[in-house]
């Protein structure tokens, strides 16, 4: 194994292949953010995972943040970058470029972290993550939409590897078609989060909390069921699981959490 290298496990070997099985059978379903992580973490190797959708100079939708050992110091990181620091991104320019220019073919781009770029403010908002070692980002064009998938190593298992960045450029084909494909489905051009919003959803599924925020918007529930093309009784479901994780009952509830924060 590599110097460095976190898994030793290579795109064809049968426990990775099970974990991508499992990330293809979830697509449209509250489990698949889950899968996602399982199989970064088997693919690669990391501790911190943060999915945002950027749709266009104003908005820059989260999609998913996973970090089991600082939840919410990455939660808080999500929320100050889609708020307006991802415009201090050294990567920023080139989201902008592939939005108005790339289509749904486009190739994945990989993009390791350039701290000698980086304004002093983002460089401390972004190294506010406890023991971060390194952070590269893969780079997902779509119609209307820029996916920007962010991964982070720690200290304690060490910067990614060539080994694990030549693991990491083999599942990119297929990171983009599963992120494409489940993510179109939310919408998030459509339904963007305030910071307040986001703040008191995080702890919901993504399909949790597209379904909130149509409901947010004046949806009611059969008409947030068209709007994200799920059946009234799975959008049920999801109102049911969101409730309860929230503590609401109701609407108006769910209204007054997120108005108050």
């Amino acid at each position: 194994m590599e110097t460095g290298s976190s898994t030793g496990v290579s795109p064809g070997c049968p426990a990775l292949l099970a974990v991508m099985a499992e990330c293809v059978t979830q697509l449209g379903t509250e489990h698949f953010d889950g899968q996602l992580i399982a199989l970064l973490r088997r693919g690669v190797g990391i501790e911190q995972c943060i999915l945002f959708a950027y749709t266009s100079r104003q908005r820059m939708g989260t999609l998913l943040v996973d970090n089991s050992r600082y939840p919410k110091v990455a939660g808080r990181l999500a929320t100050l970058y889609a708020d307006g620091l991802f415009r201090e991104d050294p990567n920023y320019p080139r989201l902008r470029q592939l939005l108005e220019t790339s289509t749904e073919q486009a190739d994945a781009e990989l993009m390791p972290m350039q701290t000698d770029v980086m304004s002093p403010a983002y460089r401390s908002h972004l190294f506010a993550f406890p023991d971060l070692a390194d952070k590269v980002s893969v780079v997902i064009p779509a119609n209307g939409t820029v996916y920007y998938l962010n991964l982070y190593r720690d200290l304690g298992r060490g910067p990614f590897s060539p080994g694990d960045m030549a693991r990491l450029e083999a599942l990119m084909p297929l990171l983009a078609s599963l992120i494409r494909r489940h993510y179109r489905q939310a919408r998030p051009a459509a339904l963007p989060a305030s910071h307040e919003e986001a703040e008191v959803l995080k702890r919901l599924s993504a399909r949790e909390r597209q379904l909130c925020l149509a409901l947010l918007r004046g949806h009611t529930l059969k008409t947030a069921a068209a709007e994200l093309d799920i059946a009234l009784s799975t959008a049920e479901t999801y109102r049911k699981r969101a409730y309860a994780k929230l503590g609401v009952r109701s609407k108006a509830r769910l209204v007054a959490l997120c108005r108050r924060g």
